[in-house]
């Protein structure tokens, strides 16, 4: 008993913070979602979530979140895969292999913006290099080019992170999994499928997760390179809401964040019910 006493002061000042800052004003903005406005506050049901589901703009913004996320999970995971397989096998300079994968995790997010804006912006490095091996000014202001600049930004950015999750995977697998493999004649691709990859299966979902969480937090550099109000084809979930708060519009903001944690929700949830069924197989 005194011990699960220390615990919980120990955790007191945390879940304090947590529900004072995020649980308490999550529940407390679904009564925004719900009211006429914040003068009336007459009771409107679903309405706005209705309008918001109707809004052209909405629906914009969530088809091309839902496009960004499907590209920039799955090029995170591999190449974040295929790294911390080349540090596994690194013999020599690995400490400085790894010391270079990781800076984007130490570095500050307003140098990051500062970095990439050098780059892509209108009189970026990139742009004048393009420019100068004969691409044109409509092909490097398209739409598809700046959502190649934020699948690299984002790549950049998060890429590391995976590295960490994937490298921590990778010790925990036994090495006489490997010797026994490599007895049996076993080469490196079948090493990979019938070893590393059945072993994986845990940190990957985990990498899964914590990709698709990151994905919809791209909005702070995205902001900084195009503004409020950027190309339609790149315009995402977060700038619909930061105009809805500039606008003081709090019910349609409320009925879009609680559309959004429904999304993600049940997305998550598919994922963690992918992973009990894949470990129930393995088992």
């Amino acid at each position: 008993m005194r011990n699960k006493i220390s615990y919980w002061l120990f955790l007191l000042p945390s879940l304090l913070g947590v529900a004072f800052f995020y649980i308490v004003p999550f529940i407390y903005s679904f009564c925004y979602a719900v009211i006429d406005n914040m003068t009336s506050w007459k009771f409107v049901g679903l309405r706005h979530f209705e309008e918001t589901l109707r809004n052209p703009l909405f629906i914009q913004a969530a088809g091309n979140t839902v496009l960004f996320v499907c590209i920039c999970v799955p090029l995170s995971m591999g190449l974040a895969l295929l790294l911390a397989l080349c540090l596994k096998g690194l013999k020599r300079c690995r400490p400085l292999a790894t010391l270079i994968l990781l800076v984007p995790l130490v570095v500050p997010s307003g140098s990051i913006v500062s970095f990439w804006n050098t780059l892509f912006s209108s009189n970026g490095l990139v742009m004048k290099a393009l420019l100068q091996a004969g691409f044109s000014h409509d092909a490097l202001s398209s739409s598809d080019w700046s959502m190649a600049a934020l699948v690299v930004i984002f790549l950049w950015k998060n890429v590391s992170y995976n590295i960490v999750l994937f490298w921590s995977g990778l010790n925990w697998i036994p090495k006489t999994y490997y010797e026994q493999m490599a007895l049996e004649g076993a080469g490196v691709f079948r090493q990979f499928a019938n070893v590393t990859w059945v072993y994986l299966a845990p940190t990957t979902f985990v990498v899964l997760l914590m990709s698709i969480v990151n994905s919809f937090k791209v909005f702070k550099e995205v902001y900084m390179l195009y503004g409020s109000y950027p190309s339609p084809d790149i315009y995402m979930l977060q700038h619909y809401m930061n105009n809805q708060f500039a606008a003081m519009n709090m019910q349609k903001l409320s009925a879009t964040a609680y559309i959004m944690f429904l999304v993600i929700g049940l997305a998550l949830l598919a994922v963690f019910y992918a992973q009990k069924r894949v470990t129930d197989s393995f088992q």
